[in-house]
Formats: structure tokens, C-alpha cells, sequence
């Protein structure tokens, strides 16, 4: 049996980059694919583009997000997965690129063991054109639907989303939620690893996509508002598993793991945003008193500035608020 693979690809403003992502798919060895491509709204020619590869090859497929749901990436995968037909599917991002093989090989893992419902392989960063060697990947030591769970409710990502195939009947009412700005793709795999039945994986050590990584995002405005404004949803997407006292416990390094990577060393691009999330983590029942205690320090010595005096520094207090969270 050759299994449809359908790949699914939202698309904004992605005309002058989406061309590289629809080459290296034109490009698979592998044959029985459909490409699913929703629009979000684009200002730009994206359209022309996409039409351009439409003309020359019929296996791709070009919708605009209905008007009745909402904007976003979520909403244009779910809308994509609704409309794709492949027993197996794949989600790309307009700017990813994938070697000729990564279809072919996908599908012959797939084909030979029908018992998987999630295969992943490895993803390395596309940087200036040139395709990287080391892949991004992160693994638990026994690699388990479970363990894997773990990792990504503590915010620990063992694989971005391109680097999956998911079996079309594993993955079963799970959607991304389209109200999520932030962790989205994070989110949408602790659902599937969450079903009461197992998750079978099979983890593949081999680079055969590429990942375009923007750092110049987390300086936006709006970067920090996002991550506040999602992680409130999140807690009510995921309120069950909070509920579970050993999964709390991982979403508490979740949560520090955004204070120390994005908030500290960007609190004054975004001082206004970075108050209410730490405000907000205060205040919710993810944190002990002596854990929220150092948040409040936390607060201060970055309000105050008074991480700059001699022997205190920035890495350090980052240090200091590390150990602090660590039971």
C-alpha cells in the first residue's frame, strides 16, 4: 500500500519565501501527496504565487481561510486537516523546506509498520540559505508517548511540528485551538500524547527538514502580550492535566522556563507585558508561597534595576530564579 500523504501549510504574506517551501516539495522523490495551502488573509501576492505551482501541478490545493473562523495559523491548519484526504498528514510552515526524501523515506517507515500513529525525525535550522547540520530535536532518555508528554508540558519541545508524521486516525478530534497566539503546535501535540489510548511513536534519527528561526520576533511589542494572553488560555485547554499533581509540577517549569528565557532578558522592551505576566504568575495556583516569593524578588530587581549593582547581574539573578523553582 502507498499511503496519501497530505501536507498541510497556512500561509500570510509569504510571497516574497513560500516558493523555497513549495519547491522542496515538488521536488519529493515520493509521488502520492496532496499540499494543502490556506491563505489567512494576505496582503501581498502570496495568491500568485501559489497559483503559479496550482498551474503545474494539480496535487496542490489553494483555500482562503473561511471568513467565519478566526484569523490565525490555527484556524488554517484546522481548516487544511478538514479538507485533506491522506491517511497520513504533515504540517509545514510557509518558510520550512524539506529534502527530496522526506516524503519517500517517511512513508516507507509508515508503510512498514501500520502500528505507528506518530513518526518523528529530526529538524535542523535553515540559517542565510545554508542548511545546518545538528538537529533540534530533544529526547528522554526511554522514548515514550508519556515521557514525551512530560517534556512538553515543561516546556522542554522535543520536536517542532514539521518534524512529524501523524497517522490521520490517531490524531481524532484533536484541533488546534484557534484562540491560542503562542504555543500552539506545543499544545496541539499534548492532545494528541493525552488520549486515553497510547500513542505509538517511532522516533527516526534523520535530518530531513529545516526550520527558519526569527529571533527579531521576541523584541515585537506584542511577543510578551501573546505569551500572557495564551498562557491563560492554555490553563483552560489543559485544566485536566493541571489538575494532575506530577503534570503541575512540569507546567511550573514551564512557567519558569518563560521568565527566564523571554522575560528577563527582554523585560525592557516590554516592561508593561512583562509586569502582568509576572502579576498573573503570582497570582495562579502553579507556584509554591516561597516559589512566588522569589517571582516578587524577581520583580523588583528588574523594576529597580537593581540588577545591575556589582555582584548581582543579570545571569546571576536568572540563576538565582532557577534554582529557586527547581521543587
Amino acid at each position: 500500500m502507498i499511503p496519501l500523504i497530505s501536507i498541510i501549510i497556512p500561509a500570510y504574506n509569504r510571497a516574497h519565501i513560500i516558493h523555497e517551501t513549495l519547491e522542496s516539495i515538488c521536488e519529493q522523490s515520493y509521488q502520492n501527496w496532496e499540499c494543502i495551502i490556506v491563505d489567512d488573509g494576505s496582503t501581498d501576492n502570496t495568491n500568485q504565487i501559489v497559483n503559479h505551482y496550482i498551474e503545474k501541478d494539480s496535487r496542490f490545493q489553494f483555500y482562503n481561510r473561511p471568513s467565519d473562523r478566526l484569523k490565525g495559523a490555527n484556524a488554517c491548519r484546522n481548516f487544511g486537516l478538514e479538507k485533506s484526504k491522506g491517511e497520513y498528514v504533515m504540517f509545514l510552515d510557509s518558510d520550512d523546506v524539506c529534502e527530496s526524501f522526506c516524503l519517500e523515506e517517511r512513508a516507507s517507515i509508515v508503510s512498514g509498520d501500520f502500528s505507528i500513529d506518530l513518526l518523528v525525525r529530526d529538524t535542523a535550522y535553515f540559517i542565510d540559505n545554508v542548511k545546518q547540520l545538528f538537529s533540534i530535536n530533544k529526547d528522554p532518555e526511554t522514548k515514550n508517548s508519556e515521557n514525551y508528554l512530560s517534556m512538553f508540558l515543561r516546556y522542554k519541545i522535543p520536536w517542532p511540528i514539521m518534524a512529524c508524521l501523524y497517522k490521520k486516525s490517531s490524531i481524532g478530534n484533536c484541533r488546534f485551538d484557534e484562540n491560542l497566539k503562542r504555543f500552539q503546535d506545543l499544545s496541539f501535540n499534548i492532545r494528541v500524547l493525552s488520549q486515553s489510548k497510547k500513542v505509538k511513536i517511532h522516533r527516526d534519527f534523520k535530518i530531513d527538514n529545516y526550520y527558519r528561526d526569527d529571533k527579531q520576533k521576541i523584541l515585537s511589542p506584542s511577543f510578551i502580550k501573546n505569551i500572557y494572553e495564551s498562557l491563560n488560555v492554555f490553563h483552560q485547554i489543559h485544566r485536566d492535566l493541571l489538575a494532575n499533581r506530577n503534570y503541575k509540577l512540569e507546567f511550573r517549569k514551564f512557567n519558569s522556563k518563560i521568565i527566564i528565557q523571554f522575560v528577563m532578558p527582554y523585560f525592557y522592551q516590554n516592561r508593561k507585558e512583562s509586569n502582568k505576566f509576572l502579576f498573573w504568575t503570582i497570582k495562579s495556583n502553579i507556584f509554591a508561597a516561597n516559589q512566588k516569593l522569589a517571582v516578587i524578588m524577581t520583580m523588583l530587581f528588574l523594576n529597580t534595576g537593581l540588577f545591575k549593582m556589582k555582584g548581582i547581574g543579570m545571569n546571576r539573578l536568572r540563576n538565582k530564579f532557577k534554582k529557586s523553582q527547581i521543587n
